[in-house]
């Protein structure tokens, strides 16, 4: 399969998207990736990695332009940041980062993305946690983050339900990377990537 990633660098986590790209490209799988950073783009030589601003217009366009270049059967978003800490504690720039990553980066990539990924096109697979979805995990600015990805989701296929298109928008909600295992992650990619409708996948 052909694999087009957002947020393929190592990133200031765990790196989740990076990793997964090495491991799918192990396994035989044409990758490309893209990140915010062009000193990390310029950097890597594993695969082709791209610097694109998903919200400035140009970047809208990048996007758009590289499902036609490339046509990917998945397109991964693999974005995403968190902090473990409690509301009251969080700096600014902190919460700022997480609404940033989690939810604008999201809106951005499904403005440029969704629209192609309907009728036979790619599938897109969103990267969510289980924090947005089960009480009791604490990291409220995080959970609440994450919590908008599944609503989100099911609007957008909703959506496109309405004006007669099938729409494949995937939701793919992860355990800590350490607890689930990179090999589970990649195999959720791959088992996703070929379904034929959009699936909501949790790995606790």
């Amino acid at each position: 399969m052909r694999f087009l990633i957002y947020g393929a660098t190592r990133g200031q986590g765990d790196g989740i998207g990076h990793s997964c790209a090495l491991a799918l490209q192990s396994r035989g799988h044409e990758v490309r990736g893209l990140c915010r950073d062009a000193t990390k783009a310029a950097a890597e030589t594993a695969f082709p990695l791209e610097a694109v601003d998903v919200h400035a217009a140009a970047g809208q366009d990048r996007l758009k332009a590289l499902l036609r270049e490339h046509d990917p059967d998945v397109v991964w978003s693999a974005c995403g940041a968190g902090s473990a800490g409690p509301l009251w504690a969080l700096k600014d720039d902190e919460v700022e980062q997480m609404i940033d990553a989690n939810v604008r980066a999201t809106v951005a990539l499904c403005r440029a993305w969704a629209p192609s990924c309907v009728d036979g096109g790619p599938h897109l697979v969103l990267t969510g946690s289980i924090a947005g979805v089960l009480d009791g995990t604490g990291a409220a600015v995080y959970a609440g983050a994450k919590g908008f990805l599944l609503p989100f989701v099911r609007a957008q296929r909703s959506e496109f339900r309405r004006q007669g298109h099938h729409a494949r928008i995937s939701a793919l909600l992860l355990s800590p990377v350490r607890t689930t295992g990179l090999d589970v992650i990649v195999e959720a990619l791959e088992f996703i990537g070929r379904q034929s409708r959009s699936i909501e996948l949790l790995i606790a």
